[in-house]
């Protein structure tokens, strides 16, 4: 019993640190979106502060960070929803061997307990069968007992 709230314990100290994780990992995503939002901002300010709408050699190094921002956040977004996708893969793994655990258990149950009542079942018969051979072995004796002393009558009477 001890084992088990041990291992419960230890099974919620590895969701939670991998809830951690998960949010750490988040963190910085959300991190990068803000920072490619803040160039966005900046670089329509930008262009609209130029005449004609046209674009600088600055805001283009702004655009093409932006760009690099963009990407970067994608290939690691794409990162992370696979280990998210790989960690609940391994969860419905772990939960269908634990269900897979749980019906043998299930089943071996029901199989001991058919078992105990055959058990049962047998050593209700043979205490019967014990009780009614004891009985008849008793009916057995006394007859004996009554022919015995019923003999010398007999031969008595004979005479």
């Amino acid at each position: 019993m001890n084992t088990k709230k041990t291992m419960s314990g230890l099974e919620s100290l590895a969701e939670i640190k991998s809830d951690m994780e998960v949010a750490e990992e988040l963190s910085a995503l959300k991190q990068q979106y803000d920072q490619m939002q803040q160039s966005i901002t900046s670089l329509q300010s930008s262009m609209g502060s130029q005449s004609g709408g046209g674009m600088g050699a600055q805001g283009q190094q702004q655009l093409t960070q932006l760009f690099g921002q963009m990407n970067q956040f994608k290939s690691q977004s794409k990162q992370e929803q696979s280990q998210s996708l790989d960690q609940l893969q391994q969860a419905i793994q772990t939960a269908s061997q634990s269900l897979n655990q749980a019906s043998q258990a299930i089943q071996s149950s029901k199989a001991l307990s058919q078992m105990n009542d055959f058990i049962e079942q047998a050593q209700s018969q043979l205490q019967s069968m014990a009780q009614t051979g004891q009985g008849s072995q008793q009916q057995g004796q006394s007859s004996m007992q009554m022919g015995q002393a019923s003999g010398p009558q007999v031969g008595q009477n004979l005479q």
